[in-house]
């Protein structure tokens, strides 16, 4: 049998501070976008809004799930069992938001 090699093999968890800088920006403009799709959820009250909103939420949560890595909190195999799980999240509720508004917007051509 062939042995297999993780993407993450060559990361040293808790020293690597390029991976904590990218990790904690990639959070900081994450929750930037879930403030702003949240304000446009507020603002418009459309399913699809809270579907971008619960999208940006989900890529968040995928930041938290390397932080709780990176400070031992999860094992590498908790760690891709939840980033796959938010991959997954993040992925359906992009399509359904594109759906629901295809949708819409193809129920409002028809009752004009």
């Amino acid at each position: 049998m062939g042995t297999s090699i993780l993407l993450h093999s060559g990361v040293t968890w808790p020293g690597s501070v390029p991976l904590l800088a990218v990790v904690t920006a990639g959070a900081v403009g994450t929750s930037l976008l879930l403030a702003l799709a949240v304000t446009a959820f507020v603002r418009r009250q459309s399913r699809s809004y809270f579907l971008i909103a619960a999208a940006f939420a989900a890529l968040l949560g995928r930041s938290i799930v390397v932080g709780l890595t990176l400070n031992g909190t999860l094992t590498p195999a908790g760690h891709h069992l939840l980033e796959h799980t938010f991959d997954v999240i993040l992925v359906a509720l992009v399509i359904a938001a594109v759906y629901y508004a295809r949708t819409i917007a193809t129920e409002a051509e028809f009752e004009t």
